[in-house]
């Protein structure tokens, strides 16, 4: 029996992200919940010469998804020029579109891991793009700046907070029938509280959360939630992390008596 079954997970990736992970739960007899709490936005790229790219940086599956039409648009990378992606979701991604020589880190999915890559460590002289979302962080181009880049920022989608009716959510909440949060942002963590009650809100901070990043857990931390762990950036390092904390027999047995079965 997995350690998973009959657990009600919550699942606040953007929508059209959550469908791998949602799968992996149900295939561990988890229910998975999905409560979106990040939604993600195009917005018009500016005018590049695309063709003078020497190292394009793509920092996430969205900048992958909304960056390469606004490459298109500008006419195409040149045949030398070299794709980054910050982890290995972001480089599945760029696969998919046909993408197949990729930098990305060995291990990690951030801009730290990145940086440590050799053909990221000697640019100096390069022209490097950035495609990103909107207010993200600014290690990575001040970084390949300060080993001589030419560094440009393109942002290419925003994220939002979502309008979603909280009330089924709160009423798990008040019945015991969610044991979960999973998170992959910490703006994502911070609009989940936002979008429910005061109520659900302290309900939610007994539930364990499993985040994708030492910073998220910091976040998350931060609002006093006793529980977090962190697991890896992807959709299996988090059912990994989930299977790993409800493998505990107590926590398998407050899982069962939930659902008033008995726990094996």
């Amino acid at each position: 029996m997995s350690a998973l079954s009959g657990c009600a997970v919550l699942v606040t990736r953007p929508a059209h992200q959550a469908e791998n992970l949602v799968a992996l739960l149900a295939t561990e007899a988890a229910e998975p919940v999905r409560f979106p709490t990040i939604a993600i936005e195009p917005i018009d790229g500016d005018a590049f010469d695309a063709g003078s790219i020497d190292i394009a940086v793509f920092t996430s599956a969205n900048a992958v998804r909304h960056g390469l039409p606004v490459v298109a648009a500008a006419g195409g990378f040149a045949a030398h020029a070299r794709l980054a992606a910050i982890g290995r979701g972001t480089a599945e991604a760029l696969r998919r579109e046909g993408h197949v020589d990729v930098l990305m880190p060995a291990e990690g999915a951030d801009s730290e891991s990145l940086l440590a890559v050799p053909a990221l460590t000697h640019v100096a002289g390069l022209r490097v793009a950035i495609l990103t979302g909107t207010g993200g962080r600014t290690l990575l181009a001040d970084a390949l700046r300060a080993r001589g880049a030419e560094v440009r920022v393109l942002p290419v989608y925003r994220r939002v907070r979502p309008s979603i009716d909280p009330a089924p959510l709160h009423d798990r909440l008040e019945r015991g029938a969610l044991h979960a949060v999973t998170i992959s942002s910490a703006e994502g963590l911070a609009n989940l509280f936002a979008m429910v009650d005061a109520q659900a809100g302290r309900l939610l901070l007994r539930l364990p959360h499993i985040v994708t990043h030492a910073r998220i857990a910091d976040a998350a931390r931060a609002r006093a939630i006793p529980t977090v762990v962190v697991a890896g950036p992807g959709d299996a390092d988090v059912v990994a992390a989930l299977t790993q904390h409800f493998s505990a027999p107590h926590r398998r047995r407050a899982v069962a008596g939930a659902h008033g079965i008995k726990a094996h």
